[in-house]
C-alpha cells in the first residue's frame, strides 16, 4: 500500500507542485499511524525528491530561468531550517489542526475565486 501512496504523491507533485504533502502526511499520520513530526520530516524528504524529478519534465515545457532557480533554492534551504526548527517545538496536534485550517481555507479560497 505504501507504495502505491508514494505512487500517487510523486503523480501530485508532478502535476500541481503543491499538495502532495498533505496527501502523504495523512496517509502516514492516520492510515500507518506514525508519529507526526517523524511523517512530516519524511514527506519532506519524499518530496523533494520528487520535485527535482518533476523539474526535468517541466523544464521541458517551460522556460527555466536558472538565477531565478538558483535563488529560490537558496531561499528554500533556509526557509526549510526555520519552518523544521519551528516544528519540533509544536506539539503534534497543533501542527494537525493548523495543516487542517491551511487545507480547508485553501479549499474555500480556490472555491471562491473560481479556482477548482
Amino acid at each position: 500500500m505504501i507504495y502505491i501512496i508514494g505512487l500517487l504523491v510523486g503523480i501530485l507533485n508532478g502535476l500541481f507542485a503543491s499538495g502532495a504533502g498533505q496527501v502523504l502526511v495523512f496517509y502516514l499520520i492516520f492510515i500507518l499511524k506514525k508519529e507526526t513530526h517523524m511523517a512530516r520530516a519524511l514527506s519532506v524528504a519524499i518530496l523533494s525528491i520528487s520535485s527535482i524529478f518533476a523539474i526535468f519534465g517541466y523544464s521541458k515545457v517551460v522556460d527555466l530561468q536558472i538565477n531565478n532557480i538558483v535563488t529560490l533554492i537558496i531561499i528554500a534551504i533556509i526557509s526549510g531550517f526555520i519552518g523544521t526548527n519551528l516544528m519540533k517545538k509544536i506539539p503534534a496536534n497543533i501542527l494537525n489542526l493548523m495543516s487542517g485550517i491551511l487545507i480547508v481555507s485553501l479549499t474555500i479560497y480556490k472555491m471562491v475565486t473560481g479556482g477548482i
